[in-house]
């Protein structure tokens, strides 16, 4: 049913916390019905490239397994390599996760466009 890496995410989740000193600060809400998951994402950039990310959140096992995966694939990342994290890239790397958690795919991808819309003001 789920993957080795979406378990590992779940059980060991990567990156939670804040940025103390982050220059992009976000929230997304999954308003799709069933999980009302929340997430405040915070982000360290430095010459363009995202330095740390880190993110707290109320939210159920594949939002907390999406946001752990994508801690882990967006540091040192420019605006334009943001492009490349998509739905696709992150339901593979997890092993194509069951309809019911694609939310959480959602939720993590509307966050990198948040982020990526930050980044470009910061230029």
């Amino acid at each position: 049913m789920y993957s080795q890496k979406y378990i590992e995410h779940f059980s060991n989740p990567k990156n939670i916390g804040t940025v103390e000193d982050a220059d992009i600060v976000c929230n997304v809400l999954n308003t799709e019905g069933g999980c009302f998951d929340n997430v405040d994402v915070y982000v360290r950039t430095e010459n363009g490239l995202i330095k740390d990310f880190k993110y707290k959140l109320k939210a159920c096992s594949g939002t907390i397994t999406a946001f752990s995966l994508l801690s882990e694939v967006i540091t040192e990342r420019t605006e334009a390599g943001l492009d490349s994290i998509t739905f696709e890239y992150l339901d593979g790397l997890l092993g194509k996760l069951p309809e019911k958690k694609h939310h959480s795919l959602r939720l993590a991808i509307e966050a990198k466009e948040k982020i990526k819309e930050q980044l470009k003001k910061i230029k």
